[in-house]
């Protein structure tokens, strides 16, 4: 099977050769470990390929992501965006300013995940997108107080980007209070990858290591692998 590749230096070869096609991949940890990094290191590598990439953001602004992202590694993304390879889109729900029945906010989160699918339909379209980033998951299961109707949600989410055959990477945020493997706790059921990041104290210090804790159709890597941030993205360290 042909494989699509990372974007992070040395972690291909942990999981024979890449995430493969059409597949949902999640990203989750903390705070700080690295997760829009390896997010933005996945459709950068992919455009420079010649796989066009779609970036949504469900939190902040699209300039304040593209800010980020081009003052830590110096990447030229206006550049790529003009060759059609790159799109960027924020996608933040409109909450309300006051108290709301309970049939109005069924209503407003079913108006909220329509307006994702189809927003997300036409960014892809646009650009004959082949990879795509939301970042992050976990604001939207948060939006979906209702369990059933988050599950299903993500799953119609899912499901809308795995017959456009679209290599998905989600970002996950974990609490720091909890040991768990996302915030909501659906979203890793539903995808095919589950890739941890965490900080781990060394000698007073706190690296950030990576672990692939599931993923489907492949004999992946179970060890904790170091990982530095470097001025190409994220790079596995390997152990000798």
């Amino acid at each position: 099977m042909d494989r699509i590749l990372t974007g992070v230096d040395g972690l291909d070869d942990k999981m024979e050769g890449g995430f493969f096609p059409g597949s949902s991949n999640l990203l989750v940890g903390k705070t700080g470990t690295g997760k829009t990094i390896f997010a933005s290191s996945f459709i950068y590598k992919g455009a420079l390929s010649g796989e066009p990439g779609v970036y949504v953001t469900t939190e902040q602004r699209e300039v304040d992501v593209k800010n980020d992202i081009e003052a830590m590694f110096g990447w030229n993304l206006e550049a790529i965006e003009a060759k059609k390879l790159l799109k960027f889109v924020s996608i933040k729900p409109e909450l309300p300013t006051k108290g709301i029945a309970a049939e109005d906010m069924a209503r407003l989160v079913k108006s909220y995940i329509y307006n994702i699918t189809d927003t997300i339909s036409s960014a892809v379209n646009e650009i004959n997108a082949k990879r795509i980033v939301i970042d992050s998951i976990s604001f939207i299961e948060m939006f979906i107080k209702d369990e059933y109707m988050a599950r299903a949600a993500l799953m119609q989410l899912v499901e809308t980007l795995k017959e456009a055959n679209i290599t998905t990477v989600f970002t996950g945020m974990v609490p720091e209070e909890s040991s768990g493997l996302s915030g909501g706790g659906i979203i890793e059921y539903i995808v095919d990858t589950v890739i941890k990041m965490e900080f781990v104290p060394v000698a007073e210090e706190f690296k950030r290591t990576l672990t692939i804790r599931k993923m489907r159709r492949t004999n992946h890597s179970t060890l904790i692998h170091p990982i530095d941030i470097t001025k190409d993205g994220l790079k596995v360290i390997e152990i000798k």
